[in-house]
């Protein structure tokens, strides 16, 4: 709703007017400015008047100005209106609506409205079309950013990739493929850090091997019990505190945590990632069979268990099984480039 309108609605209702009056008020606010007819006013002007069910102050307000060729007439909540009054119209009428609504080139706004459905048939395949134009959108604006994500990854701009990763869960939530791609940045991340920590990547200097900091270690468990008693008295931050013992590289407290948290599907897929990181590789085998039956409907399930069977079968010595299945998921995702890391670190041993 317009900034506007909101504010004289909320005056006039403070005054104590009552709606039909507040109705009739606003109009006339907005009918003495030379600027008070815009489409955002007008807009919010039609969805208060449904609302607050005066569809005859609207259909009067539109009549007065339908001639004039730079009002804009707002289609879905004039057929409301129209709805409202009479569920039946002439024919005339009809005709003029069409018409009308086809010289604004405003099929796809009209088909919003539910109402009249029977006295004007166009409307339902106009709401078919604008359901696939919202859906086609859908999957091309996904589609553009995943390009813009690759773009990002092939330029190593780690930061950024992150932050449109962040954008893609906010804008699709749940969407398996974008999971996926959470799933190979945090994998291909942690496979970087590996990379640079392994003899391969850089010559060990007796310096980097330093004991542990005992008050380093007495503070990190304080914390950890912290995180536990929190968490036992309020469960529904558990998941939050097991993430932050992960990001802290505490696997064992993190998976304990994780007991103390109501599943979800987010707590299955994070809680293959932790077995993973605690070695625990029968049981991630285990939860991973369990996690392909959960998740079946979904097309990206079968790329992201079987990079993690193939780690877990590494774990456990069978390294040839291991590479097999990874070579197997290369198959069907060439582009995994995490999968084509580990792959490559493993073959060369």
């Amino acid at each position: 709703m317009s900034t506007y309108v909101e504010l004289e609605i909320q005056n006039l209702l403070d005054e104590g007017t009552d709606l039909p009056k507040v109705a009739e008020q606003l109009i006339q606010n907005l009918e003495s400015s030379a600027e008070g007819l815009t489409l955002d006013n007008i807009t919010s002007l039609a969805k208060f008047l449904i609302q607050a069910q005066q569809p005859h102050l609207l259909i009067e307000f539109i009549l007065r100005h339908i001639d004039n060729e730079s009002f804009p007439i707002p289609w879905p909540y004039f057929l409301e209106a129209l709805g409202a009054v009479s569920s039946e119209l002439d024919e005339k009428t009809v005709k003029a609506l069409l018409e009308g609504i086809s010289e604004d080139s405003a099929e796809s706004e009209a088909g919003r409205s539910l109402a009249l459905q029977g006295a004007i048939p166009e409307l339902g395949e106009w709401r078919g079309n604008r359901k696939y134009k919202i859906h086609k959108d859908y999957l091309n604006n996904k589609r553009q950013l995943l390009d813009q994500l690759i773009t990002l990854r092939t330029q190593q701009l780690y930061e950024q990739e992150k932050h449109l990763l962040q954008r893609l869960q906010k804008l699709y939530p749940g969407d398996a493929e974008i999971r996926a791609e959470v799933n190979e940045h945090k994998q291909r991340y942690a496979l970087e850090i590996l990379q640079r920590r392994t003899p391969k990547a850089r010559q060990s200097k007796p310096e980097d091997f330093t004991p542990k900091d005992p008050e380093v270690e007495k503070a990190m468990s304080a914390l950890m019990q912290s995180l536990h008693e929190h968490a036992a008295e309020n469960p529904d931050m558990a998941f939050d505190f097991a993430v932050a013992a992960f990001m802290m590289e505490n696997y064992e407290a993190s998976l304990s945590l994780l007991s103390m948290s109501e599943e979800t599907d987010a707590l299955i897929w994070f809680r293959l990632e932790v077995l993973l990181k605690c070695r625990r590789f029968v049981e991630l085998l285990n939860e991973l069979t369990q996690a392909e039956i959960i998740f079946a409907h979904e097309p990206e399930t079968f790329f992201a268990t079987a990079y993690l069977r193939a780690q877990a079968l590494w774990g456990l010595g069978q390294k040839h099984t291991a590479i097999e299945v990874m070579e197997g998921l290369m198959a069907s995702r060439p582009h995994y480039r995490a999968a084509s890391a580990l792959l490559s670190i493993w073959s060369g041993q």
